[in-house]
């Protein structure tokens, strides 16, 4: 069957947010369509071109197929928590998802990238004829897809003609639309899962840069993550289904209701319920299948409102040193790699307090990773059960690391306080405890810097 390329002419970006905001306010067909020719009336004169640019429109947002409805209710509950720069955001998940043809581009656009800073449109053709074939449609429509990049800021044309260089990758401080652009994103491949890893690095997701980790995608009602193998984690998506509210965005009046289907409940997790205890400690935590759930009713327990002063008050009190450890630490920004979850852990633990939990998931940690480089940066490593301290002196001779980084990896390598304890006897062996912990984290970041 010939593939349908569908989108062969520049989109404005301008256009797509006109589109957006129209669409939170009513769902009339006709009233929409009315609008769109309105509005593309002053740059398209002609009646043909204007009717095949509102259609590549309208499949965008308005034309989504049953099984994308959901991604795009939840696109349009985003909207009152993003600025207008992160709308790229959802116009391209919900752009791939209605033109695999566009999909296929930005997807080979961003490996081309991930080899060289710039790339040439000759590149980008020669592999698109593969699989949409060598047609002339083909090669006009992907110099429109193109055009259409920088004309959205994205790419930025060198000054010889038809190559082109990233302009700056874009960024959120919003969890929930980077998980809703690598849930879209996988919608729209021919993928029914995913290595999480190759997830959170996918190639047609090059113009943003993604600060979610392992630990999110867990936690995100889209997806479903399961074990293959000894240390790899799956992920697939999992059919989310919501209730129409009504979704009020400033200055645009009311979203529309975009089906009618029930709320599925994500999964409860580990963390949505309390223990038997008050108090919110890790060790007092008990299944949420094992909790007696109170009967649902308007009014709170006391007991309720006394665990909720508990944590509100514990939250308090650790604020300003959770706040002056994250500002003291200095975390480098990696590629993701085999340690980035272990890592992150690791230096969560340090942030919020836990710092025996922090050494004892750190110092193995930091003992594979020496050997890791041992491994792939010296032709002839020493024996597989050589001793730290002697991995190190080959890594400095070798060059891999330098006689400082050896040395805070010795102290923190040879810093173990007595883990067994519930809480430090003293002010002063608290303090101890942390500065290990701190010295412990910069010390890994700093090895995973080497090791990529």
């Amino acid at each position: 069957m010939k593939q349908v390329i569908g989108i062969d002419r520049r989109i404005r970006r301008q256009w797509l947010d006109q589109l957006l905001d129209r669409f939170v306010t009513t769902a009339d067909e006709k009233e929409l369509r009315g609008y769109l020719d309105e509005q593309l009336r002053a740059e398209l004169p002609g009646a043909a071109a204007r009717k095949k640019t509102r259609g590549i429109l309208w499949k965008v947002w308005c034309g989504v197929p049953e099984d994308s409805c959901s991604l795009r209710q939840r696109a349009l509950l985003l909207l009152p928590r993003i600025s207008g720069q992160e709308r790229l955001w959802l116009h391209w998940g919900m752009m791939a998802l209605a033109y695999p043809f566009f999909r296929d581009i930005v997807e080979l656009v961003g490996r081309l990238l991930a080899l060289q800073d710039d790339f040439s449109s000759v590149a980008v053709l020669s592999r698109l004829t593969a699989s949409w074939g060598d047609r002339t449609t083909t090669r006009l429509a992907a110099k429109h897809v193109l055009r259409m990049l920088v004309e959205w800021e994205v790419l930025r044309p060198k000054q010889r003609p038809g190559e082109y260089l990233l302009v700056q990758k874009l960024r959120s401080d919003t969890p929930e639309l980077q998980l809703w652009l690598l849930e879209a994103l996988l919608g729209a491949s021919a993928a029914d899962e995913i290595e999480a890893q190759q997830l959170l690095r996918l190639p047609d997701a090059f113009p943003f840069s993604l600060t979610i980790g392992l630990s999110e995608l867990r936690r995100h009602e889209g997806f479903n993550l399961h074990r293959q193998g000894l240390d790899m984690d799956m992920v697939a998506l999992r059919p989310v289904r919501l209730t129409p509210p009504t979704v009020a965005v400033p200055g645009m009046g009311t979203a529309v209701a975009v089906t009618d289907k029930p709320i599925r409940r994500r999964r409860t997790s580990l963390f949505d319920e309390l223990g038997a205890d008050d108090l919110p400690t890790p060790a007092r935590q008990t299944p949420p299948s094992a909790i007696a759930r109170p009967p649902k009713t308007g009014r709170r327990t006391a007991r309720e409102r006394r665990v909720e002063q508990l944590l509100r008050d514990d939250f308090r009190q650790s604020l300003d040193d959770r706040i002056s450890r994250t500002l003291a630490l200095s975390v480098p920004s990696l590629p993701l790699g085999p340690w980035t979850a272990a890592l992150e852990e690791t230096t969560q633990l340090y942030r919020t307090g836990h710092h025996l939990g922090c050494l004892a998931l750190g110092q193995p940690l930091l003992e594979s990773l020496i050997r890791h480089l041992a491994t792939t940066r010296v032709k002839r490593p020493p024996a597989r059960h050589a001793k730290v301290e002697k991995l190190l002196e080959v890594l400095v001779k070798k060059r891999v690391l330098s006689e400082d980084l050896r040395l805070q990896a010795i102290a923190a390598s040879t810093s173990r306080p007595p883990l067994q304890q519930s809480a430090p006897a003293s002010t002063d062996a608290a303090k101890t405890i942390e500065t290990t912990a701190a010295q412990l984290v910069s010390t890994l970041w700093q090895l995973a810097r080497a090791a990529t």
